[in-house]
């Protein structure tokens, strides 16, 4: 079992604006030469805050990396990130030093990863669902979903072992259709590890998965990203798939129309 995770009232501290500027100017001085911060995001109820980090390689291909700072070890096994302990928040020259160890240039080239076309159509149908309010679900068993992160979660098998979902993020009960397709489930089990999507817990055993848009943006405007993402889908997943996208989003499409006042 994962060490129990601090609660929210020992760091009410991390939601002050001074707070977070010297997190961000601290991570930001302790990047070494040619990576530079793209975008960051925070644990509402702990101390954890996940940084998205931009490079190069020698070719002038971006690639990313996924920091995470922490009081605690990650509940998920198997995720690509670096991460970094940080036992009392606040102490900031401690922060620092952790920082620019933890990004030695060995770690980074095990760290980093690049984004496919494919990967981009996902993150695009990603954003396409969500904005139609779909999004994907997985179907966890009672002990880890009980644990709310408490007990470890392994990407690679018990992730893949879940039952998966496309259905509405207001609503679970209104739509939860079960979607058979391994190399998608895979593909989110990845994006997952990088923190490309987050997590919530709702009832009866289910975890949202959430685009983090924050991030998305800044990735998919480095990449010259066109929007479309059907003909990419399509080829690695097949038409079925995209026809079952298709249909729901023209669902949702129905159930939120607005109705004349």
């Amino acid at each position: 079992m994962a060490k129990s995770r601090p609660r929210e009232q020992a760091y009410e501290f991390t939601d002050k604006p001074s707070y977070r500027e010297w997190l961000i100017e601290t991570v930001r001085a302790a990047l070494p030469d040619g990576l530079e911060l793209a975008a960051s995001n925070y644990a509402r109820s702990t101390a954890s805050s996940y940084w998205l980090i931009k490079g190069f390689d020698t070719q002038g291909q971006v690639y990313w990396i996924t920091l995470r700072v922490a009081t605690h070890p990650l509940w998920l096994r198997h995720a690509h990130q670096i991460e970094v302990l940080w036992k009392e928040p606040g102490t900031f020259g401690d922060l620092f030093n952790a920082v620019s160890n933890s990004l030695h240039p060995i770690t980074v080239q095990e760290a980093r990863f690049t984004l496919s076309p494919l990967d981009i159509a996902v993150l695009n149908l990603l954003i396409t669902l969500e904005h139609h309010k779909l999004i994907w679900f997985i179907r966890m068993i009672p002990d880890i979903a009980h644990a709310h992160k408490d007990k470890a979660f392994d990407l690679k098998t018990d992730f893949l072992n879940c039952e998966l979902l496309l259905g509405d993020r207001n609503n679970a009960n209104n739509l939860l259709l079960p979607i058979e397709v391994p190399r998608l489930q895979k593909k989110l089990a990845t994006f997952f590890g990088e923190n490309l999507l987050f997590s919530q817990f709702t009832k009866h055993s289910l975890l949202k998965l959430l685009p983090t848009n924050q991030w998305l943006e800044p990735i998919l405007d480095e990449q010259g990203n066109d929007g479309e993402w059907e003909d990419e889908i399509r080829a690695a997943y097949g038409q079925t798939f995209v026809n079952t996208c298709q249909k729901l989003l023209k669902y949702q499409e129905k159930v939120y129309e607005k109705r004349p006042s």
